[in-house]
């Protein structure tokens, strides 16, 4: 499912969360987009009268932490929000959770054999780099190579589905692509999510992991804007890119202003210093925003969710036991009720970390855990060894069973449920340490280095739910940021992302998470909701609930005509 921003962060293709063969979930609003182009204007995707030109300003409570949405430093919905813009994916994920051939980018995609599985991918002929260099089978090659594990020292956020092609070749000038399975991968349309430029990336310095992480504004682009502007800290343009193949965006820029505060983007929308804002909602902030005379908004329940990772190199959590204590001693709907409950009464706790509620394979696997048990939790501490100190907390061989848990600084949701998180541990005798970081740290440094004992962050999908799964929780994933290992786990999610029939790998997927509780990999806390809030004198935005986000389709977005 999953995530990275980096907010939350994308299980890439995964379920992603990359997140096709899944049984779509049906909360999000479906909006229909046109397919209009620059010129003098026209008409929005409901028919409003719509005026070329002018800037849409966008609150952005994270920064991008460089530009390779495939590495697992990048793999968020802070950079995705940008790179969504500069490198459109072959397959994108609409409202509706639908995939659809990128038409503007492709001519087709289609699977010719199944034995071997082969794919072959026609490039439009027009297709080029911003730079005039056309697309080509090349930047197919260079994706491949770099996400099948095959390069040591490569950052991937994940691999699935790579590292089961066998050849990628070109011909026809090299707009059209061969690519040829070793083994069946069900969800291809989930791979190939984002180009990126052959010839640029074999001699920029830094190559796949950094070589995107400066100076960004000479990246070529196939995607209608490209970075013009970056000042860290502080905002980053995206300006129409004029030399596009595909129809002209409608506005002349977009302005990302970082607002790590979420607190602080409703003052902001108000103030005309922004036009959009999509934050993790808040109480006071939905009912702030639903005030303004000018202002459209919808909140949405999506492919997202929320949930802990435990780090198994800390001595006290890769003791099953301390997991599941903490597990059971918590009380999720707790969490739920003073935190997202607040704004919508479809918030409920989750009790699966591959589907979520409203998916047909959807089973509740965590429900005996997370009801605040403290004499259930006490009980398997003790039985971990552990003996409770005269402050009341649990300690063992000398050491006090005192943990840190981390989130994203400024989200005002997130730390009130680390407060909560805090006072419930503290009742079965586990000392709990808030050390939060800014994003860049946070999903930069922090998740990829192991360096947290457990953190608080979300997952952000698609429709391919086992297959964007995978490298979250496989032995060695690009996302499995915990180290968690089990052999079991990763022979299912061998054999689940090569099962060509969708109910049996559907199964699977639920075996899989039926045996992530029986080991504590991770706790699911809930189904997040998305937020959305945009001056009404924009047209063609709305929320996508994917990992997509509402930049899916930024090029259509314009000033309404007055």
């Amino acid at each position: 499912m999953a995530g990275g921003s980096k907010g939350d962060l994308m299980p890439r293709q995964r379920r992603r969360p990359i997140h096709l063969a899944a049984v779509f979930l049906a909360f999000a609003l479906v909006i229909a987009a046109c397919s209009g182009g620059g010129g003098g204007g026209g008409t929005g995707s409901s028919g409003t009268a719509i005026k070329d030109g002018g800037t849409l300003s966008y609150a952005a409570d994270q920064e991008p932490t460089g530009f390779n949405y495939n590495t697992s430093k990048d793999n968020g919905t802070s950079v995705l929000n940008v790179t969504i813009n500069m490198f459109p994916p072959v397959f994108r994920l609409h409202p509706d959770y639908s995939v659809q051939l990128n038409k503007e980018l492709m001519d087709s995609a289609e699977q010719t054999s199944t034995d071997p599985q082969t794919i072959v991918y026609k490039i439009k002929q027009e297709a080029v780099w911003s730079d005039g260099t056309p697309v080509s089978a090349d930047d197919f090659v260079y994706v491949w190579k770099n996400l099948n594990g095959s390069i040591k020292g490569n950052d991937v956020a994940a691999t699935t589905g790579y590292d089961q092609i066998q050849s990628v070749k070109g011909s026809g000038n090299g707009k059209t692509v061969t690519v040829v399975f070793a083994e069946p991968f069900s969800d291809w349309k989930s791979l190939f999510y984002g180009l990126l430029p052959a010839h640029y990336m074999a001699k920029v310095p830094g190559g796949w992991n950094t070589g995107l992480d400066k100076h960004p504004e000479k990246i070529p682009v196939n995607g209608p804007y490209h970075v013009s502007a970056w000042q860290q800290g502080q905002s980053l343009t995206l300006a129409r890119n004029d030399s596009y193949y595909g129809p002209k965006a409608h506005l002349d820029s977009l302005v990302f202003r970082f607002l790590p505060e979420s607190t602080t983007q409703p003052a902001a929308l108000q103030n005309n210093e922004v036009d959009l804002i999509y934050p993790q909602p808040q109480l006071d902030m939905v009912a702030q925003v639903k005030a303004m005379p000018d202002v459209t908004s919808e909140l949405n329940i999506g492919l997202s969710f929320e949930h802990l990772d435990f780090n198994f190199k800390n001595p006290h959590l890769a003791n099953a036991n301390v997991r599941r204590a903490i597990a059971t001693g918590l009380n999720i709907s707790q969490l739920v009720d003073r935190t997202v409950k607040q704004f919508t009464d479809k918030a409920q706790p989750l009790g699966n970390r591959i589907w979520l509620p409203g998916q047909k394979p959807y089973q509740d696997h965590f429900g005996q855990y997370g009801k605040g048990d403290t004499a259930g939790a006490a009980k398997l501490l003790e039985d971990a060894g552990y003996t409770k100190g005269a402050d009341g907390i649990y300690a063992k061989d000398g050491s006090k069973l005192s943990l840190r848990i981390s989130t994203t600084a400024g989200n005002q949701l997130r730390e009130t449920q680390e407060e909560l998180i805090q006072a419930q541990m503290k009742e079965i005798g586990v000392d709990i340490r808030l050390a939060n970081a800014d994003n860049r740290k946070f999903f930069g440094e922090w998740l990829p280095n192991g360096n947290f004992d457990i953190a608080n962050f979300g997952w952000v999908g698609n429709p391919f739910a086992v297959s964007s799964s995978q490298d979250i929780y496989r032995t060695g994933g690009g996302g499995n940021y915990g180290a968690y290992s089990s052999q079991k786990v990763d022979q299912l999610f061998k054999q689940a992302v090569r099962e060509v029939d969708e109910a049996k790998s559907a199964e699977m997927g639920n075996q899989i998470d039926q045996q992530l509780t029986a080991d504590m990999a991770t706790i699911p806390l809930y189904a997040k909701p998305t937020y959305l809030a945009v001056r009404s004198s924009f047209a063609n935005v709305g929320d996508n609930a994917t990992q997509e986000g509402p930049f899916w389709n930024s090029g259509l977005w314009a000033q309404k005509a007055t």
